[in-house]
């Protein structure tokens, strides 16, 4: 049996864990991200401090093991990126993927291109998240690291070279930096060249899977791994949780769902996004020649956690704040009614993402009386957001030309079967539970295998790793309800992300 060593750097928790090579789990380790914020209140991180941890995790979940690690593979975050010198050292810290400090730059790249521009070259709308715009600002406030950079490089990468000393991305990072040609497969001249960027200064992508160097000496006594292990391109964390989930056959669409909700359909052709959705990208996915059509909720779990903190006492369901279970509340709103009661959610709480990309777009409760209880409220949330998720899988259906048939789900809120039931009846699909609870480290230590030669593909190991998903199917009597309920619910749409839209603007001026 062969052992592979997942590597995962994410928003919430940096992880190491070990897979033998049929996909079971053999030991985690995890610890809290170290997200700073400065004076200015920019959110950053320390390269050397993730270096650290990381190397401790290795250390610690190997050892606990008592495995021998045949290969290793690297997930992450995108968008942020750090810059590496001719010598190899760091310089400066990591901007954040949400990090909006960058919000003239992303303007000032609008202004020179235009927004369909950027999306026919890019697949992306124009957003301070993207790695350009943040270069661009590095280079505009800290000089000094922008002229000694040699190479920027996304987090997965920064990970990666720590192991080998290469510079080198995947397809699915480089898409996530404004600077990429989706179509071409390459860096985009056009764009760094019109903003005086040397093409140079971004790394060799290769496709995930790749194997780009072995563990050295130092390196497997710093972090527990063999010496003479394989070091392999893994990719963003969404799409190597796709492996895990089953979700890369045309029939099926990706519900990465937590704190934010990813839908992500996987295509062997390029859809690019109609201007009217500014809230969905195309980006390339693991394997070079296919692509992936992305969009989100921003706003997803974090919505229902709200609503309880917010409108529910402890006495209204029984239970201390303090012992706040989802179980013992959900059972409780298996019977309660939301949309049948007149009471529709939008939620926008940190502004609209797909399939139309408004930050300055609210959450709303709408058609509210006296006679609604709290239970009422958070019965309504869950189905907004099904409705919000059945936007976004209507409008990739529309751009992909296909017709799925389930939504492969991961994530925290695939415990929550209440609201994947009604996922399944507001968008009239099957909801497939990932078995796996570590979908992205289970992917991405399967890309490791897949560059030692145990799979010859994704789709193989894909196939085997999905067959224990659990199928929830949508409930006939319902489906007839929603559908009503949803005309409704679009129809409202434009007009509450427009009055959402100048209250937040009247808020504005009193921020001043």
């Amino acid at each position: 049996m062969k052992y592979y060593l997942a590597i995962d750097v994410g928003t919430t928790n940096w992880k190491a864990a070990v897979y033998d090579e049929k996909g079971t789990l053999i030991e985690i380790e995890r610890t809290a991200t170290k997200t700073h914020i400065d004076s200015s209140g920019y959110s950053y991180y320390n390269p050397t401090e993730i270096w650290d941890n990381i190397k401790t995790l290795c250390k610690n979940v190997i050892s606990k093991s008592g495995c021998t690690i045949s290969a290793v593979s690297v997930t992450s975050i995108a968008e942020a990126v750090v810059g590496i010198d001719k010598n190899g050292k760091t310089l400066g810290d990591i901007i954040a993927w949400f990090d909006t400090r960058s919000i003239q730059e992303a303007e000032y790249l609008k202004d020179k291109f235009t927004q369909k521009k950027l999306y026919e070259i890019t697949g992306l709308d124009v957003n301070p998240i993207f790695s350009l715009p943040k270069v661009l600002w590095i280079r505009k406030h800290w000089p000094d690291i922008y002229q000694n950079t040699h190479k920027w490089l996304q987090m997965g990468d920064y990970i990666l070279f720590c192991l080998t000393g290469e510079c080198v991305t995947d397809y699915t990072f480089a898409s996530r930096t404004l600077a990429f040609d989706v179509v071409k497969n390459e860096w985009s001249q056009e764009i760094l060249n019109n903003v005086d960027v040397p093409v140079e200064m971004f790394p060799t992508i290769c496709e995930s899977g790749t194997v780009i160097g072995e563990i050295n000496e130092e390196t497997a006594q710093s972090t527990g791994i063999s010496k003479g292990a394989k070091v392999v391109v893994g990719g963003n964390d969404h799409p190597c949780a796709s492996i895990a989930a089953g979700a890369i056959k045309g029939d099926k669409i990706l519900d990465s769902s937590g704190t934010a909700e990813s839908f992500i359909y996987i295509s062997n052709k390029y859809a690019i996004p109609n201007m009217t959705f500014e809230g969905q990208r195309t980006c390339r996915y693991l394997q070079k020649d296919r692509y992936a059509l992305w969009g989100g909720i921003i706003c997803s779990a974090r919505s229902f956690d709200w609503a309880y903190e917010t409108l529910v006492s402890s006495e209204c369901f029984g239970v201390k704040q303090d012992n706040y279970n989802y179980s013992q509340i959900l059972e409780q709103l298996e019977n309660e009614k939301g949309v049948e009661k007149g009471l529709l959610f939008y939620p926008h709480l940190r502004g609209a993402g797909a399939p139309y990309w408004n930050p300055k777009s609210s959450g709303s409760f709408v058609g509210i009386r006296d006679t609604h209880t709290a239970k009422n409220m958070l019965r309504s949330v869950l189905e907004g957001l099904s409705m919000q998720a059945r936007m976004i899988v209507d409008m990739e259906e529309k751009l992909a030309g296909v017709n799925v048939k389930s939504l492969c789900v991961v994530g925290g809120s695939s415990q929550n079967k209440l609201w994947q039931t009604i996922k399944a009846s507001v968008t009239k699909k099957d909801i497939e539970l990932c078995f796996e609870p570590e979908a992205t480290s289970q992917g991405t230590a399967m890309l490791a295998a897949i560059g030692d030669g145990c799979y010859k593909n994704i789709e193989e190991v894909s196939d085997v790793l999905s067959s224990k998903n659990i199928i929830i199917h949508p409930d006939e009597k319902m489906i007839p309800i929603y559908d009503e309920i949803y005309q409704v619910y679009k129809e409202g749409y434009d007009e509450m992300c427009n009055l959402n839209t100048k209250l937040y603007n009247i808020q504005e001026k009193f921020r001043r």
